[in-house]
């Protein structure tokens, strides 16, 4: 099994939720399985951070595993980066991957936003996905509008060569209108071969009970 990147087509799809749903799908398996975020943005003391949220759904802990930049300002990592002074090291990055598989970790990595978000200005999601040969799932809503977004990234994601293990649309409503309700069967395709897991919105606000309520959708992408 490779090592997973969880990236979206957007902020706010339901990455950290899938990644952690993911980790617990490992678990159940008996994987040694691992959640790592590299940067984090928008971080503020009193909340529960997505590393946070990785760390409990992680069926070992180890300090490998803490951002190399966990910063303030909810904006892109290089631009968060740069307006506090610091900056994120891609090789640094890489190393990290690489102890954390030394360490005999099944890796999910969640990224940033979308792919083409950059951790340092000369570094996006997408070259640490190709750098680090992690397999993808990729995250997005699903509603109107998602099509577009999904087959931007699955292009992105074949250029480089990078493989895509699935799709999933987060969060279908209970009443799934008419994009909700076609859309999985556009994007079959739209991008044949790869699978498309729909998980529906479900009213569990901590994400920790948001991730198990997902993990049989998300099982057999482990």
């Amino acid at each position: 099994m490779p090592d997973l990147l969880v990236t979206g087509t957007d902020t706010g799809v339901g990455k950290t939720v899938v990644a952690a749903a993911l980790l617990m799908a490992f678990r159940d398996r008996g994987t040694r399985a691992i959640g790592f975020k590299p940067a984090e943005s928008g971080i503020q003391t009193a909340e529960i951070s997505d590393s946070d949220v990785l760390a409990e759904a992680s069926a070992e802990q180890t300090p490998l595993v803490r951002p190399l930049l966990s910063l303030a300002e909810p904006l892109a990592p290089a631009v968060a980066a740069e307006r506090a002074g610091v900056t994120l090291d891609p090789q640094a990055l890489e190393d990290r991957v690489g102890a954390l598989r030394a360490a005999g970790f099944t890796l999910v990595v969640e990224g940033a936003g979308g792919l083409l978000v950059p951790l340092a200005w000369d570094y996006t999601i997408l070259d640490l996905a190709a750098h680090a040969g992690l397999a993808t799932i990729v995250v997005a809503r699903a509603g109107l509008g998602t099509l577009n977004h999904v087959a931007l990234t699955v292009a992105m994601l074949q250029h480089r060569r990078v493989a895509v293990r699935g799709v999933v649309l987060n969060g279908r409503s209970e009443n799934h209108d008419l994009p909700e309700t076609t859309n999985p069967g556009a994007l079959a395709r739209l991008i044949p071969g790869i699978p498309i897991i729909v998980i529906p919105r479900h009213a569990a606000k901590d994400p920790a009970a948001a991730a198990r309520a997902s993990v049989p959708f998300v099982e057999r992408l482990v």
